[in-house]
């Protein structure tokens, strides 16, 4: 496939994705969550939870500052990420534009290559966005609480960009998890359920099970390593973090591809 072809196929994914009001809506959901998260990290942070609760750590520390601008801004963004990458797949089938799609470009291998490009992009942008929401609101009850901003503490700059390399990353699940479960609400109800109830589960389980090395390498787990945030246990260094949801997200989205470029498209 020529460049020119490529670029093409991408221009014409963000014509896909910038023609429907559906990522609008996903970016407002995603600095609601993320105002939410930051205001509450820093609200919260070196407050004693009780119940025999591990504290987080006070706002004069790196580690409080990267969890309320960093983690805050991840927490908020990704899971909208995940589902604007999810949309972006399963919507062909809903609205019945694959046919054409690939009848324009019967190469399945470049279709789904642009909208990984495409995506990645939104992702960027969700993890700026997301990144800029959790800065002004965890800065402003930051500076409320009467503690300084923090933006020149250990690894908190780290800590803001990789957030927005996470999220991106989701967008990137998402393609592969709506390439592999074509239905649209069945895919979004799927990575929700898991995210939410099935990571914490299988990391509790694990700890239950006297397996606890494992712990840092489920998902959510990876993500908060790469992000810098504070989770009561070890978790992986932000690199070998890096690597596991790059791992993750890549052979998700290569099974994806796998299957989908043998099944029919109707």
């Amino acid at each position: 496939m020529s460049q020119s072809s490529v670029v093409t196929l991408v221009r014409s994914e963000f014509k896909k994705i910038s023609s429907t009001r559906l990522w609008w809506g996903l970016l407002f959901g995603a600095v609601a969550w993320t105002l939410l998260w930051a205001v509450l990290s820093a609200a919260f942070a070196g407050v004693d939870p009780g119940g025999g609760q591990e504290t987080s750590p006070p706002l004069d520390t790196p580690e409080a500052i990267r969890s309320v601008y960093g983690a805050a801004a991840f927490t908020g963004a990704y899971i909208f990420a995940l589902i604007l990458g999810i949309a972006g797949m399963t919507g062909e089938y809903r609205y019945q534009t694959i046919t054409p799609t690939f009848l324009v470009s019967p190469r399945r291998t470049g279709v789904v290559g642009a909208k990984m490009i495409a995506h990645l992009v939104m992702g960027v942008v969700f993890g700026v966005v997301g990144v800029l929401t959790a800065v002004a609101a965890g800065g402003a009850t930051i500076l409320i609480r009467g503690f300084e901003l923090g933006l020149g503490l250990d690894g908190v700059w780290a800590s803001i960009g990789l957030t927005v390399v996470a999220v991106a990353i989701w967008t990137l699940v998402g393609i592969g998890i709506g390439t592999l479960i074509r239905n649209q609400i069945a895919a979004i109800l799927v990575s929700i359920l898991y995210v939410f109830v099935g990571d914490p589960l299988i990391a509790g389980g694990l700890s239950l099970a006297d397996v606890d090395g494992a712990v840092p390498y489920t998902p959510n787990n990876v993500s908060a390593a790469v992000v810098g945030a504070f989770a009561g246990f070890d978790l992986l260094t932000w690199w070998a973090g890096l690597l596991m949801l790059l791992a993750y997200g890549v052979l998700i989205a290569l099974l994806g591809w796998a299957i989908g470029r043998r099944r029919d498209i109707a």
